[in-house]
Order: structure tokens, then sequence, then C-alpha cells
């Protein structure tokens, strides 16, 4: 057990298991690092004789260490039923011998592998893989130990090494082996890991598509109130303080993840403890308590710097300058003492001293021994942190960003990717770094694996960081090593594909991914098991890319192609690739519905339907964005056959919850909302709503103008709709004066659209050209309404040739128009040629 241990000390990365350790270093002695809880302690303890030397009364040293989920000052709770699941997997000899937990920052991942750890019985150890050590890992603890072993991988998605350690996994015969990877979601690097070989695949499907998914809630019969309530007197006990008698929480809306709840409970504690408070007079916010205890922190490091006289003298550091190293430290971290020297000395004002990288040492103990510098936890209120002090200096955010070694490099950039699924000030910092970054770097092999930890980590799908996710797949693209397989090269292409088409690119997404569907198409034909979902995401992506340039007939075989493969893919392994499925039966349905095939889009989608409201019910988190477009889908389906009562309540929901995710997370989830609104604006007017039908659509032209300002190329075409919606909407409200002006608008923009790409637009340009045509009628002026008739037909006239199911009924509508028009301006002998026409179109 000593040597078993030591292997846990030398690979140690990100949380300590001390429970675990505790127990298994003893007889190690000196020859590995101690434990982060002995580095706690030690620290803790020089701390308060600087203190004391400095005659320094300070509130409290180091308050977010208590949050440390190594410290465990409060008891495990909330997850009980997820740690039964695990305990059991890990017990059970024919279980599979991966599981994957994900879940935002925050909500208890890395407690629950601590207490897994702890619990398991005798004859289990627990091993953490250090980032950059999964290739050896596994074979290093197997000299020392022959024992059954968890190993736990955090930040499972930025581990470029993670296929290999599972490779040693599924090859290890004999031993009893389990891998719990940590993640916060399981994206684009879990779906590469399910392309591996055969028997990993095999443990990654067993694993499932989302393996278990922690909500940012506990579970529901443990109230948050009660959460807070119990904890506050182990945070008072920590601190050696008496615990308040009563103090008030404001919770917010919905439940909150664990960690905001222990921190609420720490700051009440905190704020009674202060001289002066008064008896119930302590109100903690729940949204405000990262902050305070964050402000806590930062009086702590003051504090710390004075008492080593790291402020004093001509050239002591400033309170800012403290700031500041706390967050260069926590980015980039430091190899040795002479590089934490280094970092010290990057900040603007700062001093480039082995003094402060000891006093930054001690700050917070490094948990792997193969750093220097330790980091700010837990994460979350690093990352905030960091992109406080990043965004509130040019000076700082360049000199972090410059002359970095490829593990600095990797470091920072991550940390800022994981901040920014949260805040949108560090997605900012990214966008405007990452074409300095790629082209410094992009070529070289170090740096490449940076950028591909980068891309993993980037929230998807994000407004902000698009053009972040183009580039990073162009560099990733461009240097694929001549030696790899053409599967590296399909996996990019197909990436490259997908971020194009979000910046409105279609035609650009729709080459690169034909190129990835020849690739992918060869290699399902060698290695069927393996490649066989690659195509099948390919096809999908690439139907979606020909319905986008309004080629609707390109779109629909190769998507049927996809529910094919994805079918079949189901009835094998349903937990992996059900997800999947319901995404192409909701793209063949919207294939279907553009060809005018309602009938046939209706099945299709109500499948989808199906298979995401249970996905949803499961792990809402992942899966009710997926569900809400499934829903929307299902109205526009219901619509167009004639079955606007049975579309209504579709719409509703997937307004309800587009709305509820866009408060949440307006960067991702504001256009899908403006989506949903006007859908639902069309739903009302096809009831005969149009009073319900207003407000709605104006929500969406709002939301979309908004966009269309900071992304024109992706949401001008969707302000046009919503537009032309919004102007049939007053017109049915008798308010033609209004409905003119917002008609013109998105005339002219389908009329630049359809200059560009005129497949996919003039059908657009010809019904707002309709409609301005009924405008100017209505508001007596059939001079003006005429022209614009005219230019309908004539652009219907030429689709239906083309498409005559399709677009007949709209030419037979356009020339009815047209001939009103004409008798309008008492041309009757006109207009009777055209009702001759319109009765020939229609009997045709």
């Amino acid at each position: 057990m000593a040597a078993a241990g030591a292997a846990v000390a030398a690979l140690s990365d990100g949380k300590a298991w001390v429970t675990v350790l505790g127990t298994v270093l003893g007889g190690v002695g000196g020859a590995f690092a101690p434990t982060l809880l002995e580095r706690f302690r030690a620290r803790d303890d020089a701390q308060a004789a600087a203190e004391k030397a400095a005659e320094l009364v300070p509130e409290v040293g180091g308050a977010a260490a208590l949050l440390h989920p190594a410290r465990g000052v409060v008891p495990f709770t909330g997850r009980e039923r997820e740690l039964t699941e695990l305990l059991a997997w890990c017990e059970d000899a024919e279980a599979g011998r991966v599981r994957l937990v994900t879940g935002p920052g925050g909500v208890g991942k890395s407690r629950l592998a601590a207490e897994l750890a702890r619990r398991l019985g005798t004859g289990w150890e627990a091993l953490e893989v250090a980032d950059h050590s999964e290739a050896e890992a596994l074979e290093r603890w197997r000299a020392m130990s022959s024992g059954r072993v968890l190993v736990i991988v955090d930040y499972a998605e930025t581990r470029t090494g993670l296929a290999g350690l599972l490779r040693e996994v599924a090859g290890d015969a004999g031993r009893r082996v389990r891998v719990l990877l940590l993640a916060r979601s399981a994206g684009e690097w879990w779906q590469q890991l399910g392309a591996e070989s055969v028997r990993v695949r095999q443990m990654v499907a067993a694993a499932g598509a989302e393996g278990m998914e922690l909500a940012e809630q506990l579970q529901a019969d443990v109230l948050d109130e009660e959460v807070v309530a119990a904890a506050v007197p182990y945070f008072a006990d920590a601190l050696k303080v008496a615990a308040p008698d009563r103090f008030e929480v404001v919770l917010g809306e919905g439940r909150q993840r664990i960690l905001d709840l222990h921190a609420a409970a720490l700051v009440a504690v905190l704020r009674s403890a202060r001289p002066g408070a008064r008896p119930g007079g302590v109100v903690v916010r729940v949204e405000e308590v990262l902050e305070e205890v964050l402000g806590h922190e930062r009086r702590f490091w003051v504090q710390s710097a004075r008492a080593r006289e790291l402020m004093q003298g001509p050239f002591g550091l400033s309170e800012k300058a403290v700031r500041q190293s706390v967050a260069a430290a926590t980015l980039l971290g430091a190899a040795d003492r002479e590089q934490a020297a280094e970092v010290a000395g990057r900040v603007p004002d700062g001093v480039a001293s082995v003094r402060v990288a000891d006093w930054l040492h001690e700050l917070y103990p490094p948990e792997d021994d193969r750093e220097w510098l330790g980091r700010l936890r837990p994460d979350r209120l690093a990352e905030l942190h960091v992109t406080r002090e990043l965004s509130g200096s040019a000076a700082l955010l360049e000199a972090c960003l410059e002359n970095l070694d490829a593990r600095q490099g990797r470091r920072a950039l991550v940390t800022l990717a994981r901040a920014a699924q949260e805040l949108e000030a560090a997605a900012q910092i990214l966008q405007r770094l990452l074409p300095q970054v790629a082209d410094e770097v992009g070529e070289l092999t170090a740096s490449r694996e940076t950028l591909v930890a980068l891309y993993e980590v980037l929230p998807y799908p994000s407004l902000i960081l698009t053009e972040a996710h183009v580039l990073l797949a162009q560099r990733l693209l461009g240097s694929v090593p001549a030696d790899a397989d053409n599967a590296e090269r399909a996996r990019w292409l197909s990436a490259l594909g997908t971020h194009l088409s979000e910046l409105g690119r279609a035609a650009e997404a729709l080459s690169v991914t034909q190129e990835a569907v020849t690739i992918y198409r060869e290699l399902a034909q060698l290695y069927p098991d393996r490649y066989r979902p690659d195509l099948a995401g390919s096809l999908s992506n690439l139907g979606v890319w020909f319905s986008e340039l309004g080629r609707a007939a390109e779109a629909l075989p190769v998507t049927q192609e996809a529910v094919a493969i994805r079918r079949e893919l189901a009835q094998s392994y349903p937990d992996r690739y059900r997800p999947d499925l319901a995404a192409s039966l909701s793209n063949l349905g919207v294939r279907f519905s553009k060809l005018g095939r309602a009938a046939e889009a209706l099945p299709a989608d109500q499948e989808a339907v199906a298979i995401r409201r249970e996905l949803a019910q499961l792990y809402p988190d992942r899966y009710r964005p997926d569900l809400a477009t499934s829903l929307s889908n299902l109205g526009v389906h219901f619509s167009k056959l004639g079955r606007a009562a049975e579309a209504l309540p579709a719409d509703q929901e997937a307004v309800a919850i587009r709305r509820e995710l866009a408060q949440s997370y307006p960067d991702r989830y504001r256009p899908d909302l403006a989506t949903s609104l006007s859908n639902l604006g069309i739903r009302f007017s096809e009831l005969g709503r149009a009073a319900e039908a207003l407000p709605v659509t104006q929500e969406a032209v709002a939301i979309y103008r908004e966009l269309a300002q900071s992304y024109p190329d992706r949401y001008r075409p969707d302000l046009a709709t919503s537009l032309s919606n919004l102007g049939i909407h007053f017109s049915k409200l008798g308010r033609a004066a209004e409905a003119l002006p917002v008609t013109q608008e998105a005339v002219a923009i389908y009329r630049e659209l359809a200059q560009l790409y005129p497949d996919r637009y003039r059908p657009d340009l010809a019904a707002s050209l309709s409609n301005l045509g009924v405008w100017f009628s209505e508001l007596g002026r059939a001079a003006e309404a005429l022209p614009v008739t005219q230019e309908a037909v004539a652009i219907y006239r030429e689709l239906a040739q083309s498409y005559p199911d399709r677009y007949r009924p709209d030419l037979a509508t356009s020339l009815s128009n047209l001939g009103i028009r004409f008798s309008e301006l008492g041309r009757a002998a006109e207009a009777a040629r055209i009702q001759e026409e319109v009765k020939r179109v229609r009997d045709a």
C-alpha cells in the first residue's frame, strides 16, 4: 500500500483524494511529496506565524480553501443516489470499465469522486492521473500494485492522451480497473473516443452517450435552504467562531449549485463573525456569494503580502499588483522557482523576485509535484478572478499571453476557455486572442495539442466564439501531420463545416463537408464499425448545408442515409446513438417539409420529439434544448398540414423552454428563442389570434435586430423573416401603415441576399414582394403595388418551372394578386387575362 500511495502522489494532479491517501502515504518517508492536506496545514501554520510576527489580525485567512473538495469541511450530501450507483459499478465484475460524470463547474463532480474513493472497500486504491501522464499512468501503477484501482481523470475533455489510457485499460486482462472521467460536458471529445479501437469504442458505448450528468441542483428531496443551514456549523467550526443563530439566505430563481450553497453558508458565518455584527441581521444573496468569497480572498492576499513585507519600500507591491500576481500565477503556473519569479515579473508594476515567487508558492500549494505554483480554488472562483483581472488590464493581458512555453500556453488558454463557458468577458478575451495565438503556434506539434484541448473546452454553441471555433478548426485542419490517417483530416473538415455554417457561410461549409463525407465513406467501407457513426454525422450536416443553400432535393437523400445508419446503430447501442438518431430524424422532417412533403415530415419529427422528451427527462440540462428544437419543427409540420390547433401547444412549449434557457445562457439561446417566438406568432395568426401574434413577433424582431447588428451574415436572413411576419400581423389587425415599412425593410434585405444566394433567398424575396404589393393596395397606392407584384410573379413563374409541385400554388396566389392590382388600376382586360392564367395553373 505504501508504494501504491507513492504512485498516487507522484501522478496526482487537480484535486487530491486525501481521504484515501492519508492512510497510504505513511510508510513512504521523504521520497515523495506530502499530501495536499498536509500542504494546506503547512501553509496555514506559516501564514499564522507570519501574521503574528507582523501583529496582523485578519478577518480570516484563505476562506476559499474551505470550499476545496479536498478539505471536505462539510460532510458529503445530496448525491447519494449517484454515489450508490458508482459504488455498485465499481463492485460489479461484469460492469463496463469506464464511467463519465459531467456537469458544469460547482455541481460537485470532484467531491463525488473523492467520496467514491473514500467509501470503496478494502483492496481498492485510487489513482488520479496527471495531465500528460495518461499514457504511462496505469503501467507505473501496475509496477507498484496488484490491487483493484479506481483511475480518476479530471478535466477529461482537455486530455489529449486519454485514448491511450483507455487502450491500456482495455488491454488489462484479469485486473479490476475502473476509470472515472470527470468533465463539464460530453462533446466532440467524447464522440471521438467512441471512434477509437473496437475495445475502446465498446467501453465508451457502455458508458452511454452522456454518462452520468449531474444536474446543477441536488436531488429533489434535499432543499437548498437545508443544505445552507446544515453547512453553517461546519464552516463555523473550521473558522473557530460561533455559528450564527439566525441569518437569511436569498436563493433567487431555481435550484442552486452545491458550491454556491456552501459559499453562501461560508459567507453567512464570515459576516456573523465580524465585530459589531447584529444578531439576525445577516442577509446573504446566493448570486453574490462567489464575489464576496473572492473579496475575502483578496484581503487575505494583501495581509499575507504585508506580513512578508512585500508591500513595503519604493519597490513594494501595490494591492493591485498583489491581485494581478495571483491571477498570473493561477493562469500560467510555473515549473520551478525561477519560472515563478518570471511569472511574477509579468505583472505591470510587479517584481520578478524569488521572494514573490516563494510567497505565491506558499499561498496556494501546488497539487502536482511537477508544478511549482498552485492555483486558486475552487475553479469557478479562479476563473472569475483571472477573467476580472485580465479584462481590467490590457497590459496584464498582453504580458500573460506572450512568450509562453507550451505548458503555460495550454494552461492559460484552457483556463480561459473553461471560464468562457459562464463568463462573457472571458469569451471576449479569447475572441481577441485566438488569431494571434493561432498564427504564432498553430503549426507546432506541442501547440497543436494545446489548440485541440482549447477547441474541446470552448463553450458551444456561442455567438461570441463562433469565429474562434472557425479559426481553431482551420488551424487544426491545416496542421494535421502529413503522416496522420485520413480520419484526422475528416474530423477537422467536418468541424470546420459546422462552424462555417454558423457564420452564414453555407457554400464554404458544403465544400469542406463534402470532402469529409468522401473520406468517411471510404473509411466506413474498410472499417464499418469504427467509421459509420462519423459518416452518418457528416451526411447529416451535408443535408443541412444543402438545405441552407436552397438545394432541398439534394439534401433529402443524404439525410435519409444518415437516418438509416443511425437507426441501425441505435438498435445495437441505444444509449450511445439514440440522441444522434433523434437529431437526424429532426433534420429529415425539415428536409421533407422544405420539399412540400409535410405529411412525411410529421412522423419523422414526432419520433424525434418522443426520443428527445425521454432523454430530457433523464438529462434535462443536456437535452431540453434539443427537445425545444424538435417541438419547434413539429409546430411547423402541423401548420403546413393545416393543423394549427395542434401546432400551437408544441410552439408554446418550445418558447417556454427556450425562454428559460435564454435567461441563463443568453449568448447560446437567444437566437433559438427568437426563432420560436417567430413561429409562435405565425401559429397565433393562423388561428385568427392576430392580437396575440403581434407582441411575440415584435419580441422576435427585437432580438434578431440586435443579433444582426453584431453578426450580420448569420442573422440578417432571420431578421428579414421576422420582419415579413410582423408585416402580416400588422395587416391582419388593419394596421397596413405599420405593415408597410417593416415589409419594405424585409424586401431590401432579401433582395441583397438573393443576389448572393439566389437558390436560397429568391423564394423569400418573392413572398415579401407579394406581401408588399398587398400592403400598398390596402393603403390605396395601387400604382406602387403593381411593379412589386409583377416582380413576385416573375420569380414564382421561374421557380414553378423548376419545382412545380412546390411553387405552383404560390404562383397562382401571386397571379391572383396581380389580377387584382390590374383591376384596381382600371385595366380590366389585363386583369381578365391574368385570371385565366390563374385557372390554368390551378387546374394543372
